[in-house]
């Protein structure tokens, strides 16, 4: 009889101790796809993160150093960015100046009956606001238009209290002007005026409960961001200086976050920066989002390598129990001329047979297992980020899991049925009398 005949008339014969089996393979199966792709989703969902949460670090001059801010320049900036592991910057610079034809958002100074205060909005020059800290943590988040980029010019972001009251729309166009207090060093820009198109609508994610107190410069719904090119053109004008650098400092964003610490200490060093620089570090978005990431990834790492060990333990165990029970068998096989290579196909084929059927049910339920195990890790923002992975098993986890199973399926027969491969047939027979 041919060694498949056997092993499916054993399988039959035996449907008990089969079925015992095929549990104990199911189990170890499921488990080990579930947990590898939960293990290899998060691994995906951790690399978005690098990009997606990536942490930046801020160059800040000491305004009170001459001539520490001159070299935040743009071209100072790009050499930064040759470092492959930064990935983008903004420039901030700051100004003040009268919007005398527009609302604000009342404060203090409207109040107070101090008209020409009460018009005073600040201006925040950027050279991407996409990279502008207040976006970049969510605080503020653009509901119309586009973003300021680098190579705009005459162009404004605006929130939707300030469109609203002013009836601004994109596209739009409104001016602000030179007043007392705000000129700089230059007393003839006194009275001039300069035009901003409205690019994008911001929307304020905390909007301000209680202004009443605060200067109207102050209240983010009247902050109004600016181009770079115009915040340095503006500025040149004030100071009666030509100014292409970054007053305020620059945000400089990593690219990989898990190696944040070991960027900023390789640029301190090649910057050479001094002591009118220094050097402010936020990671803090990325290492909240990924800790509880990582935890998952060692944890299900350590799960994944107990359950091998436990079930590759609890095979060789029941093997080895079935072949003393067998040996009886294995001895009348022996005897009636078949070797010992035939008996082991066939203890290989009984498994195998087992082991298929086993995964094809682990493969039934890792999908739906899948889903709930993803819907309880990965819920909230991390579920809704641009590209986000999707959650179940694919085809490197089915792999993964089957060669596993599968090595660990024959190790198992291998070990049981050594402890008959070495006995004749008659110390077999006579063991088991």
């Amino acid at each position: 009889m041919q060694n498949w005949k056997r092993a499916l008339l054993y399988i039959k014969r035996k449907k008990g101790k089969s079925l015992m089996l095929f549990a104990i393979m199911w189990v170890c199966l499921l488990s080990v796809l579930v947990a590898g792709a939960v293990r290899n989703r998060t691994n995906e969902v951790t690399s978005q993160l690098k990009e997606k949460l990536s942490g930046y670090f801020t160059i800040i001059p000491d305004l009170d150093v001459e001539g520490a801010a001159e070299m935040l320049t743009d071209d100072f900036c790009k050499d930064v960015l040759k470092d492959t592991n930064i990935m983008a910057y903004n420039g901030i610079e700051v100004y003040y100046m009268c919007t005398p034809e527009l609302l604000l958002t009342p404060g203090r100074f409207g109040a107070q009956g101090k008209e020409d205060l009460a018009h005073v909005a600040r201006f925040v020059g950027s050279t991407d606001t996409r990279y502008n800290e207040q976006f970049y943590l969510g605080e503020l988040e653009l509901k119309e238009g586009e973003h300021i980029r680098a190579d705009d010019e005459g162009m404004a972001l605006i929130s939707e209290n300030f469109a609203k009251d002013n009836s601004l729309c994109v596209g739009d166009e409104f001016d602000s002007l030179v007043t007392p207090g705000y000129q700089g060093r230059n007393d003839e820009a006194l009275g001039q005026t300069f035009t901003y198109k409205v690019k994008g609508i911001y929307h304020i994610k905390n909007a301000t409960k209680d202004s009443s107190s605060m200067a109207e410069c102050d209240i983010p719904e009247n902050y109004i961001f600016i181009d770079a090119k115009t915040g340095h053109s503006i500025v040149s004008i004030l100071r009666e200086d030509e100014t292409d650098w970054y007053r305020y400092g620059v945000n400089f964003y990593i690219r990989d976050s898990g190696n944040f610490k070991e960027t900023v200490e390789n640029l301190k060093e090649s910057l050479g920066l001094d002591e009118a620089y220094r050097i402010e570090e936020n990671n803090g978005k990325y290492l909240k989002s990924s800790e509880p990431l990582e935890k998952v990834i060692r944890m299900t790492g350590i799960f994944i390598i107990t359950i091998l060990i436990l079930g590759e333990a609890i095979l060789c165990l029941i093997l080895f129990m079935w072949m003393k029970d067998r040996k009886h068998e294995v001895g009348i096989y022996l005897a009636a001329g078949l070797g010992k290579k035939d008996i082991l196909v066939q203890l290989l084929i009984e498994s195998i047979l087992l082991y298929l059927a086993a995964f094809a049910a682990a493969m039934l339920c890792a999908n739906v297992v899948m889903g709930g195990v993803g819907n309880l890790l990965f819920a909230g923002d991390l579920m809704n980020m641009e590209n986000s992975v999707t959650m179940g098993i694919k085809g490197a986890d089915v792999l993964a899991a089957a060669a596993c199973g599968c090595v660990l399926q024959l190790c198992a027969v291998l070990v049981s049925f050594l402890t008959v491969a070495r006995m004749s047939p008659k110390e077999i027979l006579s063991t088991n009398q």
